[in-house]
C-alpha cells in the first residue's frame, strides 16, 4: 500500500498498543493453542477488525493485513519489553556501588 508511511504505521502501532493495554489483552494469561481458538486468539481477531474498521473512516483507507498483524504484533513487543528499561539505570547502579565499595 503505497499511502500507508511510516508515520500512519506508528499511529496504528500506537493504537494497538493502547487498546491492548486498555482492554488487559495478555496472551501470558493463558496456554497457547495450535487451533487460534483462545481469548487472545479472538482479541487478535476483533482488534484488526476494529483497526481496518477505524482507519477506514478516518483516513479514507484500510491497512493491509500484513499491516495490521505487523502493527499488532510490534505494539506486543513494545508492550512486553518497554517496562524492563529499568534494568539499565539499576546495572549501572550496581557497578556504581561495587566500584565504590570495592
Amino acid at each position: 500500500m503505497s499511502t500507508f508511511d511510516k508515520q500512519d504505521y506508528l499511529t496504528l502501532r500506537r493504537w494497538f498498543f493502547d487498546e491492548l493495554r486498555s482492554r488487559g489483552i495478555d496472551h501470558r494469561k493463558e496456554t497457547l493453542s495450535y487451533d487460534a481458538n483462545t481469548a487472545y486468539d479472538y482479541a487478535y481477531y476483533r482488534l484488526q477488525a476494529e483497526a481496518k474498521e477505524a482507519w477506514l473512516k478516518r483516513y479514507g483507507y484500510s491497512p493491509s493485513d500484513e499491516m495490521l498483524a505487523r502493527a499488532f504484533f510490534d505494539a506486543e513487543i513494545e508492550r512486553f519489553t518497554r517496562h524492563h528499561h529499568w534494568r539499565k539505570p539499576l546495572n549501572w547502579l550496581r557497578r556504581r556501588l561495587s566500584q565504590l565499595n570495592g
